[in-house]
């Protein structure tokens, strides 16, 4: 049985998140017909418990646990209390460094999209787990993408690219209103950067197909497959239809992730205004964790409710219009997965809906400015049949292009195709 081995930042349980489910999805899998490890850090003892809670739902996948130690030290009590003083002035530094950009800035990551020193022990650690003799070595996440550079060369080294992060550095940049010379610098090293840490890996995985196409032409290398994400989103029979009558609008995506902040930022600054200048009446819900200054500010804007975490997610989505007015990033968006199994009808820009093959119109509206989102949100708040139409359409579509039992044997022929062999049937 061929051998596989994991190695994400992210401890990918509970499933709260659409990252942590695809991740789940895709090893829970998997380990029908490879070997499966994982290799993980975790940060906080919660971490902990989440891996203990995974290593009882895959009894038969091999978990690997980083640990750093405290170095040998004359004083080893007084050395964690100066390496915890050291950490927490470096996060002091960054929210400094962080306020005295420019407000548009604040929430770049193009400053952060260089090389990011990771521990020493952690590194070691890798090297020395990667070489017990994996057939496959798969790397998820960005932040990771260094460790192409010490992985063994006898092994089918995989990269799978979340997002782009060159094109999210090219979104970002063209939202600053003045971009400097240091912002283009900051934005040509990074990429360069990106580029050369992809070519260490003898394979790389994007999550959609123009992923894939501009993936092909950045690095030059025909080595690029598409996997797509594999969220198992039921079908709940009990929720049918129902039409946002009141033109109630929701977005889901937490504020932790930039691009959900520049979302709600752009249309309460610039879509907000034009619905209310035409007196029409809406809500936004906007649904997810937030930070509590956001939660504050936002919370004072009329029409807005910061409605935070849902239980079920579904029933609150239903009977609303899910607006996606992304403008950042690229790779999948599972919110407009989420919206079309709670029958929502969907407004987003091109950004939002890239990668999914959804249709202006057809399963969807697409708007790519404030004027037109303002107009499509009008336009679909007065007619019924119209959000009917796209919901039911958009329902069909989802059913045929994102069938999970497909995609997940897409990556398994991904695999096959790398290994040149087959794997036993389970």
């Amino acid at each position: 049985m061929k051998k596989i081995l994991f190695i994400t930042p992210y401890v990918p349980y509970p499933l709260d998140s659409g990252g942590n489910q695809a991740f789940f999805n895709m090893v829970d899998y998997i380990r029908r017909f490879m070997s499966v490890s994982i290799l993980l850090y975790p940060h906080v003892s919660q971490h902990r418990q989440n891996i203990e809670s995974l290593k009882k739902i895959w009894p038969d996948v091999t978990f690997y646990v980083f640990e750093e130690q405290v170095p040998k030290a004359r004083h080893p009590f007084y050395y964690k209390l100066l390496d915890k003083i050291e950490r927490s002035a470096a996060r002091k530094m960054r929210r400094q460094v962080r306020a005295s950009i420019e407000k548009e800035k604040q929430h770049t990551v193009l400053f952060e999209s260089t090389y990011n020193q990771l521990p020493k022990q952690y590194l070691e650690y890798v090297a020395e787990i990667s070489r017990k003799g994996f057939d496959f070595i798969q790397v998820e996440f960005y932040e990771l993408v260094s460790l192409g550079y010490i992985l063994p060369q006898e092994a089918e080294t995989i990269f799978v690219h979340h997002e782009l992060r060159f094109i999210r550095n090219e979104n970002e940049l063209s939202l600053f209103p003045a971009p400097t010379p240091l912002d283009r610098m900051c934005y040509e090293v990074a990429k360069n950067y990106e580029r050369d840490a992809l070519r260490t890996y003898k394979h790389i995985i994007t999550l959609t197909e123009t992923d894939r196409n501009i993936l092909k032409d950045f690095i030059g290398q025909e080595n690029i497959h598409t996997s797509p994400a594999v969220i198992q989103i039921p079908r709940n029979e009990n929720i049918c239809f129902k039409p946002a009558e009141e033109c109630r609008l929701t977005f889901i995506g937490s504020g932790l992730h930039a691009p959900n902040k520049d979302a709600v930022t752009w249309f309460i600054k610039e879509i907000h205004p034009l619905l209310c200048r035409a007196n029409f009446p809406f809500t936004l819900e906007v649904i997810g964790a937030w930070d509590k200054k956001s939660v504050h500010e936002f919370s004072q804007i009329p029409h807005v409710k910061m409605a935070g975490f849902v239980d079920d997610l579904h029933s609150y989505l239903n009977g609303s219009i899910s607006i996606v007015p992304i403008r950042i990033g690229s790779g999948m968006r599972i919110k407009i997965l989420d919206s079309i199994a709670a029958r929502t009808p969907i407004i987003t820009t091109t950004k939002g809906v890239e990668g999914l093959d959804l249709r202006n119109h057809m399963e969807c509206l697409i708007a790519d400015t404030p004027e037109a989102f303002a107009e499509a949100i009008m336009q679909l708040g007065k007619d019924t049949a119209l959000q009917q139409r796209l919901s039911e359409q958009a329902d069909l579509r989802l059913q045929k292009l994102y069938n999970p039992g497909i995609l997940l044997e897409t990556r398994m022929e991904i695999y096959r195709k790398i290994s040149l062999g087959d794997f036993p049937k389970k």
